[in-house]
């Protein structure tokens, strides 16, 4: 009788402890669906189009983990400021800053669009230009920003003012930029004429060839106020190439005694 409730208990306290161990596995199963659940629905999957930084996300949906910078995914938008509208007669020139907020990233060709308009509001003119800007090329570089100009637009009517935009932008990263050097040598300002004659030579510095360079000049006063503005251009400057231009610029006859000569600027830009 003993030897048969042992047995008894013996199978009850089996039959307890596998029923035990099927119950435990069981909890742990839905336990870890319930959790697997809970973070599908609570927690949104991270990905690079959630419009939420995560992950190891370096800003919203951009950095190494999304095969994008951030920077090139936010790319800022090329702004200018300091428009000036030159008049001599019925022809115009006009010059204007343009800054490049992108550090890594530049236009090797993009067009821009200045618009003439009245005091009334009317159209009076609409002139289309070409240039390029390196990555960073802006006011607070070493360099300073970009000074765009165009000379000798015949505008009829009174220019109240100017807006400027931009099209052909196709931004491309530092790597795509070959540094072009240039240097600016003996510059000199004279008067011939009607016009005031900026002058120099230009020396390429690099090994290759430069198929294009654009020479900005800005005549001032002593306070340093513009008082007219030119371009000249030059092609396919050789390597270590040293050429001489001229750029000439026409002025108001009231404000031709107010220019110093010594405070003459001339910007040169290569052209890819």
């Amino acid at each position: 009788f003993k030897l048969g409730l042992f047995c008894f208990i013996i199978k009850t306290m089996s039959r307890a402890l596998k029923q035990l161990l099927y119950g435990g596995v069981l909890i742990l199963i839905i336990a870890g669906a319930a959790v697997w659940i809970y973070r599908g629905s609570i927690f949104i999957a991270p990905t690079c189009s959630d419009g939420i930084q995560n992950q190891t996300e370096e800003g919203i949906d951009c950095g190494a983990i999304c095969g994008i910078s951030c920077e090139q995914k936010y790319l800022k938008e090329l702004s200018y400021s300091n428009p000036q509208v030159f008049r001599l007669g019925d022809f115009a020139s006009v010059y204007f800053d343009l800054d490049n907020p992108n550090q890594n990233f530049g236009l090797k060709n993009f067009k821009y669009t200045m618009d003439f308009y009245s005091s009334t509001g009317k159209l009076l003119k609409s002139i289309e230009g070409q240039s390029f800007i390196y990555p960073g090329q802006n006011k607070d570089s070493k360099s300073g920003n970009k000074k765009i100009i165009e000379a000798g637009l015949r505008v009829i009517g009174d220019i109240k003012s100017v807006k400027i935009s931009f099209s052909n932008i196709n931004w491309e990263p530092s790597s795509e930029f070959r540094s072009m050097k240039l240097e600016n040598q003996n510059m000199k300002t004279s008067k011939e004429g009607d016009f005031f004659i900026i002058s120099g030579a230009i020396k390429n510095l690099v090994s290759f060839t430069v198929p294009q360079v654009v020479i900005n000049a800005f005549l001032k006063d002593a306070s340093g106020k513009i008082l007219g503005v030119s371009k000249n251009e030059l092609s396919q400057l050789l390597p270590f190439e040293e050429r001489e231009y001229k750029v000439s610029v026409a002025i108001e006859k009231d404000s031709e005694p107010s220019v110093d000569f010594s405070s003459t600027e001339a910007f040169i830009y290569p052209i890819y």
